[in-house]
């Protein structure tokens, strides 16, 4: 159940009584933060660029005993995202990203629900042109994992593309290791989570039949009327060919 409140909310939450500089329980084991991602609708594939643009709602889940509050009804609170510039949130972001931004349209399109156990619900609604997900803290600070396996990805079943089909995707997650050589000796290096979102896509044969082949098939085709023309009629000739 979920209650949203004003007024004196963030000081029952005692934000100004904590350092959110550090991650929750700093100096030990690795927080996990789960992630999930419901697909609201794949806006463009590019084959020249090799890119594609995705509307996305994106998840994270975690848990900050620093937040946690006294409730009786155990009914959460829901803020807007003022209150994520207060806190501490992981810094999930998306590797080789040539342009993202979070929609704004009327308000930020954030959402924080803070759970009286300290547990945290983190969305944000945005675009990209993405391949990869990726995160500033190695392994040791921060363990990313996909909420449900590959139920952590849903997307609209309305979603439809003109030149491809989606025929599946699902969810992968590995480690990738970094290094600072030859950039910085005091810079972070180490073991990175990363997870992935695998579209497999099936061309539209159709829609290249139509928009390609059927085109060129008969500009040849239009092309060999020139052959029935009377050989002294050349501006004729010289203009169908053309």
């Amino acid at each position: 159940m979920t209650k949203t409140r004003t007024g004196k909310s963030e000081q029952l939450l005692r934000v100004d009584d904590h350092d959110f500089t550090m991650r929750p329980a700093f100096g030990g084991p690795a927080i996990p933060v789960g992630v999930d991602v419901q697909v609201e609708s794949l806006d463009s594939i590019s084959e020249v660029d090799m890119d594609f643009t995705m509307t996305l709602y994106l998840r994270h889940y975690w848990k900050d005993e620093r937040l946690a509050f006294p409730s009786h009804t155990n009914k959460s609170m829901t803020f807007d995202g003022r209150l994520v510039k207060k806190i501490w949130v992981p810094d999930v972001f998306f590797v080789h990203s040539k342009r993202s931004f979070i929609h704004d349209t009327t308000t930020e399109n954030i959402m924080l629900r803070v759970f009286p156990d300290g547990h945290v619900l983190y969305s944000m609604r945005g675009k990209s042109k993405w391949d990869l997900q990726f995160n500033a803290y190695t392994d040791e600070d921060l363990m990313l994992y996909w909420k449900n396996g590959n139920e952590s990805l849903k997307t609209d079943e309305k979603i439809s593309l003109s030149q491809f089909l989606i025929q599946k995707f699902h969810t992968t997650s590995r480690l990738a290791f970094y290094s600072s050589t030859g950039i910085s000796p005091f810079l972070s290096t180490g073991w990175y989570n990363r997870l992935y979102i695998n579209f497999t896509l099936r061309r539209h044969i159709f829609f290249f039949l139509l928009q390609t082949y059927f085109p060129a098939t008969l500009m040849v085709m239009l092309s060999w009327v020139s052959f029935w023309i009377d050989r002294r009629a050349v501006p004729a000739r010289v203009s169908l060919g053309e």
